[in-house]
């Protein structure tokens, strides 16, 4: 009887552990636009056009955006040499994210450094 009582419990644990809540935040189309950056190369431009438009108007709606998003459009934007609008998205993503602001201050700082130089 134990035994039983024991895997029904663990069964449930496990089930809900594998449950998500997509409903907490906005995630648009990120899974697809993230696909899409990385292979294929010649749309990049335009995912990322998508991609911080998204982020503009998802800040106006009452969910907020998902964790991460905001580093991941710095990082796209890092990565075509626009160090300033990166360092803009880190900024949102370090107020946003108590979570991230350790990680989040270093890398801003890192890149202020070095725009200095």
């Amino acid at each position: 009887m134990k035994l039983k009582l024991l895997l029904v419990v663990l069964g449930s644990l496990l089930a809900s552990a594998c449950v998500t809540n997509n409903n907490l935040y906005q995630w648009g189309n990120y899974e697809e636009a993230l696909f899409v950056y990385y292979h294929e190369p010649e749309v990049k431009e335009e995912i990322l056009i998508d991609y911080l438009e998204f982020i503009e108007t998802a800040q106006q709606k009452p969910k907020p955006v998902a964790p991460g998003l905001f580093a991941e459009a710095g990082t796209f934007l890092l990565e075509q040499g626009k160090r300033a609008e990166a360092i803009k998205f880190y900024q949102l993503e370090h107020d946003t994210w108590p979570e991230s602001q350790l990680f989040m201050a270093a890398l801003i700082r890192n890149l202020q450094t070095q725009q200095g130089q």
